[in-house]
């Protein structure tokens, strides 16, 4: 007599890989707003929801009668990125921890949801400024901005260095072996004890 086996697909470590390969090119030259960083932060957090999705069912269907599994983990999977992020722990560990907003891991893939929704929903307005025309020594004219919309271009999310990026990757990479079973949530600062 055949026996049923359950099986759970979805697209996080594939997601995974792609930020890593992301992370790998991210080649800055000085260009601000290198189109690498963009693509990093979207597949990154594409990453982080879909391994919280994942975690959110595994706990479901490890909790709850085979025909109420899916109700329960739909209303966890109504929950907003950063709401996720919050309840994780208290799931996973069966209400022993939570996760902890104040570790460096959250802080890590809590600014990775704030970049993430900085780039998907952006809202910019246009701004109105006054410019200096100027000519160069080689007779080509262009124009100068004034300091405080340049400073615009420098506080923009994706200015972080390289290094802010691995780190928001290793965080990650964390989470995603957490709820995978490669390593115990106790033994990370994501998580702390009720």
């Amino acid at each position: 007599m055949p026996q049923k086996m359950s099986f759970l697909f979805n697209s996080a470590q594939g997601l995974k890989l792609a930020a890593n390969y992301l992370l790998d090119h991210m080649e800055d030259e000085g260009f601000k707003r290198n189109p690498v960083k963009y693509s990093f932060i979207l597949t990154a957090a594409a990453t982080l929801e879909s391994t919280l999705n994942d975690g959110i069912v595994s706990w479901a269907y490890n909790t709850f009668p085979r025909d109420d599994y899916k109700r329960h983990a739909s209303a966890f999977l109504a929950i907003n990125l950063r709401g996720k992020l919050d309840v994780i722990g208290f799931l996973i560990s069966k209400s022993t921890h939570i996760t902890d907003n104040s570790s460096q891991t959250y802080q890590d893939l809590s600014n990775l949801v704030k970049l993430r929704n900085e780039v998907a929903h952006s809202k910019d307005f246009f701004t109105e400024v006054d410019i200096e025309m100027v000519t160069d020594e080689e007779g080509n004219e262009g124009f100068l901005l004034p300091p405080e919309f340049e400073r615009k271009f420098t506080n923009s999310p994706l200015i972080p260095s390289n290094e802010e990026y691995l780190k928001t990757y290793k965080s990650l990479e964390l989470l995603y072996n957490v709820l995978n079973n490669e390593a115990n949530y106790i033994d990370v600062d994501l998580f702390k004890a009720v």
